[in-house]
C-alpha cells in the first residue's frame, strides 16, 4: 500500500489515508488483529497522528468499515448509471457483487466481519441498517425501472423481488468465501442470472 498521510496537505484527505490503510488491513488480516500501530506504518506516519483523528481503536476500525462499505456503494453507483437497460443494470449489478479475487472479495471480508460486530453490538445496528436498506433500494430501483421498460414481469413485487435477490446474494457469498464445497464465485453468478431470468423476465 502505498498512501500516506505525508504526503496528503488536508485534513480530509489524511483521514481518508487512515480509513483507507484500516480496512485494506482489516480485510487481510481481520478486525481484531488489527493494531493503531499497524495503521500508523501503513501510512507512514505515528500512531498518536491516528488518534488525533480517532479517539480509540474502536473508532478507527467502525470509521474504515463504514468507510469502506460506503466507497463500495459509490463505486457501484456510478457503473450502474451508465447503463440503462434495467435486465442488462441487474446482471451488471450481479457481476459487482460476486466475490471473486481482489478488491471486491476483500469488501466482502469486510462485510462478514462487520455482520459479526453488528451482531454482538447492537448500538452499530443503525448505521448497517442504514446501508442495508440502501443495499435493498438498489435492487428495487432496478426491478422498476425494468418493468416500466417491459424487461421484467409487471405482476412481480419490486420489494419483495429485492429481499429475495439480497439474501441469495448474501447466502451465496458467504459459502464462496468459505470455501463450501461447489461453490465458486461462477457458480454464484450462474444460479444468480438463472434467478433473474427464470423469475423477473416476461
Amino acid at each position: 500500500m502505498s498512501t500516506t498521510t505525508k504526503r496528503l496537505g488536508t485534513e480530509e484527505e489524511r483521514r481518508a489515508a487512515i480509513l483507507d490503510a484500516a480496512w485494506r488491513l482489516i480485510a487481510e488480516r481481520g478486525i481484531h488483529a488489527v493494531r493503531v500501530a499497524d495503521i500508523a506504518k501503513v501510512c507512514q506516519t505515528s500512531a498518536a497522528n491516528v488518534y488525533n483523528y480517532f479517539p480509540d481503536k474502536n473508532d478507527v476500525l467502525t470509521a474504515a468499515l463504514r468507510h469502506c462499505v460506503a466507497r463500495s456503494f459509490d463505486r457501484q453507483d456510478a457503473e450502474l448509471r451508465r447503463i440503462d437497460n434495467g435486465y442488462e443494470r441487474m446482471l451488471k449489478l450481479i457481476d459487482m457483487v460476486v466475490p471473486r479475487i481482489g478488491e471486491r472479495r476483500d469488501e466482502w471480508s469486510i462485510w462478514l466481519q462487520y455482520w459479526t460486530e453488528v451482531s454482538l453490538h447492537p448500538e452499530y445496528r443503525p448505521v448497517h441498517n442504514e446501508f442495508y436498506e440502501r443495499w435493498r433500494d438498489t435492487v428495487v430501483r432496478i426491478m422498476r425501472r425494468g418493468q416500466r421498460q417491459g424487461v421484467f414481469r409487471d405482476d412481480v413485487d419490486a420489494t419483495r423481488v429485492s429481499m429475495q435477490l439480497t439474501a441469495m446474494i448474501d447466502g451465496l457469498g458467504v459459502q464462496v468465501l468459505t470455501g463450501v464445497r461447489g461453490m465458486t464465485a461462477t457458480t454464484m453468478r450462474d444460479l444468480l442470472v438463472d434467478y433473474v431470468d427464470r423469475e423477473l423476465l416476461p
